[in-house]
């Protein structure tokens, strides 16, 4: 199995549990990993110079993707999403080695670059599954904040 079949049964699994169990922060969290993966896989440059350069593309999803997470954290009734952020803003952060070290290997950018998404998944897991403990504790969980309406 391929990095990249682990990577996809991996979202595909959490996906699927975050978007059956989970709350609203949850179902939402899975839109933006789903649209934020799709459009990350379009955004790098042509096969031939991937990686040996910034990537704006990628950092521009990122940013976008970092954007929608703060947003559900400023909204939601949740601890995780704030630990999300936290990995979505050190993903945004790896792309300065690149531009700083201009001779950093192509693969060691890739991998600054791809990292964070497999911690980011097991929070939303972990989320997940203290959603459902809640719900079945207290029978409801809250999901927004009363400050966000």
């Amino acid at each position: 199995m391929s990095r990249i079949d682990f990577f996809l049964a991996l979202l595909i699994v959490v996906c699927f549990y975050s978007a059956i169990r989970g709350g609203q922060p949850e179902k939402r969290a899975v839109v933006i990993f789903i649209v934020g993966i799709a459009l990350t896989f379009v955004a790098p440059s042509s096969s031939a110079h991937r990686f040996t350069h910034p990537e704006v593309g990628i950092l521009i999803v990122d940013l976008v993707i970092l954007s929608a997470f703060v947003m559900l954290a400023l909204c939601a009734e949740r601890f995780w999403t704030i630990w999300i952020c936290s990995m979505q803003v050190i993903q945004v952060l790896s792309h300065i080695p690149i531009i700083l070290i201009p001779e950093l290997i192509p693969q060691a950018y890739y991998i600054l670059t791809a990292i964070w998404v497999y911690p980011m998944l097991i929070v939303l897991t972990i989320g997940t599954y203290r959603h459902q403990q809640r719900l079945q504790r207290y029978g409801v969980d809250r999901s927004w904040s009363a400050y966000s309406t």
